[in-house]
């Protein structure tokens, strides 16, 4: 059988999100009858379109695919991110190599913004999306929510694929208080996980603390920018205020050869985020088999619904609720844990791939 080749055009060599997805994704594509030459994205941060239009001249004329993960963050910035999106999507459609597109964050609205601003991120993302649309052959999102959203906004969903995010594969379980040993800690422990971003609300985990007094926060992840830096300012000042400084601990970036024992050692995983379209941080959490507690947003609802997990909270006062009730029922998270594991055995990377692949064929006999 011939392998389909396959040019990825993502972020590449970075600590975290797009590009450690990517580098998964690539393994397992490559388990499959597929060849990839990866593209990075150099200039993720460039006004300048031409930089993302030229990407189109390193590719190898055997491509038979070009498959795009975006993220606004990844294409261009002036005033937002995103602005080099429709040049390089306009530049996508005229060339005749089929193109597929992931579209990783879809929302609603922005809410966390002001009026203006929530404005001109809604225009922003109706813009790139229907140019996406346009210039791809299938465009695959993560949850049947993003789907929604983009089958409403567009009046269309004739190309649209929804596809579960997949679980990391290779975590690996250890004894619990021997991970806490490593780490240093003792007692019961919550974590959130990844980047520091304004979009996770540190501040309403760390007021419940002094509710919970036995138990200790993890914090894992560094800011990207001065905005980032901001929110975990603000939260560590929360926490000094609050009397709990001493029981919030930020870990800084978690090396990857350190994430096994970060995990092992949690009993809860929280994300206590304001928005979301899918999060690579609640799959890897999945993947350990932890018990997960997030907001009560749609996409996390969804699997919620279909997998029995993660558990979800409405506000603070439901966070601690559950938290409490969390960290003293053995079998409540034992259920989580159970559904969580179910979970990870049916998302793999390698299911992933197989049904990428079957994609691209699906593209392929279209053309």
């Amino acid at each position: 059988m011939t392998k389909t080749h396959i040019a990825l055009i993502t972020s590449w060599n970075q600590k975290g999100g797009i590009a450690d997805y990517s580098e998964r994704f690539v393994n397992a594509l490559r388990d499959t009858e597929s060849e990839v030459t990866v593209i990075p994205i150099k200039n993720p941060n460039t006004a300048n379109p031409s930089l993302f239009n030229d990407i189109f001249n390193t590719m190898p004329e055997s491509v038979d695919i070009i498959h795009v993960q975006y993220e606004a963050g990844l294409f261009g910035r002036l005033g937002m991110s995103g602005i080099c999106a429709p040049s390089f999507f306009l530049r996508a459609a005229s060339i005749p190599t089929p193109v597929v597109t992931t579209l990783h964050e879809v929302h609603q609205s922005h809410s966390h913004q002001n009026v203006f601003a929530d404005y001109l991120l809604r225009s922003r993302d109706l813009v790139i999306e229907r140019f996406a649309l346009w210039a791809s052959d299938r465009v695959v999102v993560h949850t049947e929510t993003a789907k929604n959203i983009l089958t409403d906004r567009h009046d269309r969903n004739d190309h649209i694929v929804q596809m579960h995010h997949p679980v990391e594969v290779d975590a690996v379980a250890m004894d619990q208080q021997v991970a806490r040993s490593e780490l240093g800690f003792e007692g019961p422990l919550l974590l959130t996980f990844g980047w520091i971003e304004e979009k996770k609300n540190y501040e309403q985990v760390v007021d419940v603390l002094p509710k919970i007094p036995t138990v200790q926060y993890l914090i894992a992840g560094s800011p990207r920018n001065e905005n980032d830096s901001a929110v975990l300012k603000r939260t560590l000042n929360r926490a000094e205020k609050l009397g709990v400084a001493e029981r919030v601990h930020h870990l800084g970036y978690v090396s990857d050869s350190a994430v096994q024992t970060l995990f092992n050692a949690v009993d809860i995983v929280v994300l206590p985020y304001e928005r979301v379209s899918q999060s690579g941080t609640l799959n890897l959490a999945l993947g350990y088999e932890r018990p997960v507690l997030t907001t009560a947003l749609d996409p996390f609802e969804e699997l919620r619904d279909e997998f029995g997990c993660p558990a979800t909270y409405e506000d603070t006062d439901e966070l601690k609720r559950k938290l409490t009730n969390l960290l003293h029922n053995n079998q409540e998270r034992e259920n989580l844990s159970e559904h969580a594991a179910a979970y990870a055995d049916k998302l793999t990377w390698n299911r992933f791939a197989e049904n990428s692949q079957a994609i691209y064929c699906r593209v392929l006999d279209a053309v």
